[in-house]
């Protein structure tokens, strides 16, 4: 049903594509990211590997809005019971954004976003999944290869807390963390 939604909404901007006005980006990347949870640190490791994929739209001058995905998939152990166990954490935003005008070869940008996360883990024969709200800030430095195809690094913090219940009782839980990524982008 997620992948569903994505799907639509960018399908429904399929139909501004035809602008031509350089007003629209994409760009299909990976960043490192560091967990914010201590407990997903411990069982899953320290960085993991996020793909990610943005789409955005120039509003006004140097205003952009754009819509964004990405996840991490891990495995880990539980150390006690050395059992295998499995973690997905998903991450959907949708914020706005300046950058600066565009020197020869270089520009920057900051944005925020509105983040909808949900994770995903799978032990000892049992599923518990958990959607939170949250944020999603970063900036970044283009670096343009021609006049539209840019690559691209970006710091930021992409980052949700809620609640989960356990035998244990109730714990917190941060999905998301600290993110270090590079990606590759054009504009049309």
């Amino acid at each position: 049903m997620k992948k569903f939604t994505i799907v639509i909404v960018l399908l429904a901007l399929a139909p501004m594509l035809t602008a031509h006005d350089n007003k629209f980006f994409a760009s299909l990347g990976a960043a490192a990211l560091i967990p914010g949870d201590a407990r997903f640190k411990d069982l899953y490791g320290g960085v993991q590997v996020s793909p990610e994929l943005r789409v955005g739209y120039n509003l006004y001058r140097s205003f952009y809005f754009w819509l964004g995905g990405s996840f991490v998939a891990a495995a880990g152990t539980i150390p006690v019971l050395d059992d295998t166990i499995k973690a997905t954490q998903m991450f959907l935003s949708l914020g706005a954004g300046w950058e600066t005008r565009r020197s020869r070869r270089l520009q920057a940008d900051l944005g925020a976003a509105l983040l909808m996360a949900g994770s995903r883990e799978k032990a000892m024969g049992a599923t518990a999944s958990k959607w939170a709200p949250g944020f999603d800030v970063r900036a970044g430095l283009r670096y343009f290869l021609k006049k539209r195809v840019f690559l691209g690094v970006t710091v930021g913090y992409a980052g949700a807390w809620t609640t989960v219940r356990t035998e244990a009782g109730e714990k917190d839980l941060i999905l998301g963390g600290m993110r270090l990524g590079g990606l590759l982008g054009w504009r049309f």
